[in-house]
């Protein structure tokens, strides 16, 4: 009798840890088959560092994989761009957007820049990262974040950041703080959609232009009066239309960008200036001039130019300098978009 009900209590023990285990591997299939697929491109690097995007792309996915992401492969992604033959992976235009959701079963892409990137005594990471909706390729997220090893420095000099790759942690994380993929939808009526082409560069140096237009169009993004159209289908649209200058656009070309995008307005302008400092020697120092086009109208509707020191607003023991030209040229940009505020548009 009493070995019965041991081979008894063994069975129920037993039966309920299969059931238990049948249980746990069910709930972690549903978790993982719910999970948010993202295609992660590598990001275009302006930093003139080769190392940059092998460095902070598995950083960037490892941080996503731990948010509970699901990050497409390597090989699928690498098979993908081959096939499409995608040399621009700072952006996506629409086409690409709906195809990869299609074929390799994403539900946004992670695309941006790298626009600064160096070690020595005084590191520097700067990143802009965009989020593209799969369905019908708009931007459902955008952030910005830029930073030196100074920048951490706090009371005795404690806390300030040595090596770049830690830095590009730190960074890393102020990008992704505000991440999500489901972000609620502007109010179409009280949205303006912008265009933002690329900015003519009057400075020395290269891609600064480009580095401005992605700043743009991600504090357009923050903005809830607009909503900017996502920079791989302008690109598109220049190659169509074969537009060539940087900074201009004649009224022809207004007129098509509108009818094809469908947009409201179109943002033009130059980097005037983009110059990094030397220690506290010389600030670095950030103009930049844009103009608002009326896309339906075909005519200027605001336009404004900002300059910004990073020694502008120190008001004591070196607190408020701004260490970057990319945080100062940000600044530019911000004041700008907010500028934009006043535009009449009727």
């Amino acid at each position: 009798m009493r070995i019965n009900r041991v081979i008894g209590s063994g069975c129920l023990i037993l039966f309920l840890i299969v059931v238990s285990l049948i249980f746990l591997t069910s709930v972690r299939i549903c978790k993982a088959e719910g999970r948010i697929r993202i295609a992660v491109f590598p990001f275009e690097n302006f930093s003139g560092e080769k190392e940059a995007v092998q460095i902070a792309i598995p950083l960037l996915k490892d941080r996503l994989r731990s948010m509970g992401y699901e990050i497409i492969e390597d090989d699928s992604m690498n098979n993908f761009m081959l096939k499409e033959r995608l040399r621009n992976t700072g952006c996506v235009c629409h086409d690409i957007a709906i195809k990869m959701g299609r074929e390799l079963n994403a539900q946004a892409i992670l695309t941006g820049t790298v626009n600064m990137f160096a070690g020595g005594d005084n590191p520097r990471v700067g990143f802009t990262a965009r989020l593209i909706n799969t369905s019908d390729g708009s931007v459902i997220w955008a952030n910005h974040a830029a930073a030196t090893g100074e920048d951490f420095t706090g009371i005795l000099g404690i806390g300030r950041v040595q090596t770049v790759e830690r830095l590009t942690e730190k960074v890393l994380d102020r990008v992704l703080r505000s991440f999500s993929v489901s972000l609620p939808g502007k109010e179409t009526e009280a949205v303006y959609r912008i265009a933002v082409m690329p900015f003519q560069n009057m400075s020395k140096v290269k891609d600064s232009g480009n580095i401005a237009a992605y700043m743009f169009i991600t504090e357009l993004f923050k903005n809830r009066r607009y909503s900017p159209v996502e920079y791989g289908e302008v690109r598109r649209l220049i190659v169509d239309l074969r537009v060539r200058e940087k900074g201009e656009m004649d009224l022809k070309n207004i007129a098509a960008i509108a009818q094809k995008a469908g947009i409201d307005g179109i943002l033009v302008g130059s980097v005037d200036t983009y110059r990094d400092g030397s220690g506290t020697d010389i600030a670095p120092e950030a103009e930049i001039s844009a103009r608002l086009i009326d896309a339906r109208k075909g005519r200027i509707i605001w336009c404004n130019s900002y300059q910004v020191r990073g020694d502008d607003d120190i008001f004591m023991l070196d607190w408020g300098r701004i260490r970057s030209v990319e945080n100062a040229a940000y600044k530019v940009v911000t004041k700008l978009v907010k500028d934009m505020g006043n535009a009449k548009w009727k």
